[in-house]
């Protein structure tokens, strides 16, 4: 009879391995919780800002709609108050973080600035300014009004019948 060299105790898994593959899917649970949290709340700010740019696009046809209606029956000349296709097709398809009239302000102050622009153009900026001053979250109407009359003062004859009408009793920057 030959002795036996096996030991007759069943082999067990070391403890180690077991805590370890009992971590593994543990984390690929919690990792999937996680990882669906983050979705979640990265889907629901992604929703926030679509809302927040459809509802800026929507308030920017609504106050370009009142502003030309303002100046419909005006005796204005359009080159003084229209505003660019150009410019509006940028402030419909720019993507706001907060307040769209606020950023196309930045953007507008920075080309009134620029000295190598022509009059006109820094004019114009200085202009649409006033404009997006009044719109805006936290605009002030004062403010608006102090621009168009720095547009009347350092640019003089390119919006004064423009600036007279939005400064006059009644209309939409008192």
């Amino acid at each position: 009879m030959t002795a036996s060299t096996c030991n007759s105790t069943p082999r067990r898994a070391p403890i180690l391995v077991i805590l370890a593959l009992a971590g593994l899917v543990l984390q690929g649970c919690a990792g999937g919780a996680v990882t669906g949290s983050v979705y979640a709340a990265s889907g629901a700010a992604a929703a926030k800002l679509h809302q927040k740019r459809q509802e800026f696009r929507n308030n920017l046809k609504e106050d370009y709609a009142s502003y030309q209606k303002l100046f419909s029956s005006s005796e204005c000349d359009p080159e003084q108050y229209r505003v660019s296709p150009k410019i509006l097709d940028y402030l419909e398809d720019s993507a706001p973080t907060e307040d769209g009239y606020a950023e196309a302000q930045d953007i507008l102050l920075e080309i009134y600035k620029d000295p190598t622009l022509s009059l006109n153009v820094r004019a114009h900026a200085l202009y649409l300014t006033a404009l997006t001053e009044a719109q805006k979250e936290g605009g002030s109407r004062a403010e608006a009004r102090d621009y168009l009359k720095r547009v009347q003062s350092e640019f003089p004859g390119t919006h004064d019948c423009a600036v007279d009408k939005l400064l006059e009793q009644g209309s939409s920057i008192q």
